[in-house]
């Protein structure tokens, strides 16, 4: 996590002197190019102030370890259903939707309410049948 507060700082750092002397050789007249730039290093400098808050509270990770092995840095990431079908249906009301916004308002509704049929079979999907808890 080191060379990434390095490399983000360094980053936003860079970003807003480039910014800064662009909008001097400028004369601030052009306001696409001078404002970007500063905010792009302010969004480095965001990334790289949370990652080096974030590594003082964690501490020393096995990305910082030279002799780190990879089976170090797994966690877990949750429970996952294999054969869970919620996932495709999922997928298909946001093609329903974004294909009722792309070419007609009536037919988001329809990927609306796929969506809401969705999202409440994937939440409910193991408090029933088999897979009860």
């Amino acid at each position: 996590m080191k060379s990434s507060i390095y490399v983000f700082n360094l980053c936003g750092l860079f970003f807003i002197a480039v910014g800064v002397f662009y909008g001097f050789f400028t004369d601030f007249t052009e306001l696409v190019g001078f404002p970007a730039l500063l905010l792009v290093g302010l969004m480095a400098l965001m990334i790289g102030v949370y990652l080096w808050l974030t590594d003082r509270r964690v501490g020393r990770q096995p990305q910082d370890n030279d002799d780190a092995e990879i089976s170090d840095a797994d966690a877990d990431y949750g429970m996952f259903s294999p054969w869970s079908w919620w996932p495709i249906t999922s997928a298909a009301a946001a093609a329903v939707a974004f294909y009722g916004i792309a070419m007609g308002w009536w037919i988001f509704p329809f990927g609306v309410v796929l969506g809401i049929i969705a999202l409440v079979g994937l939440t409910y999907e193991h408090d029933r049948g088999d897979f009860a808890h």
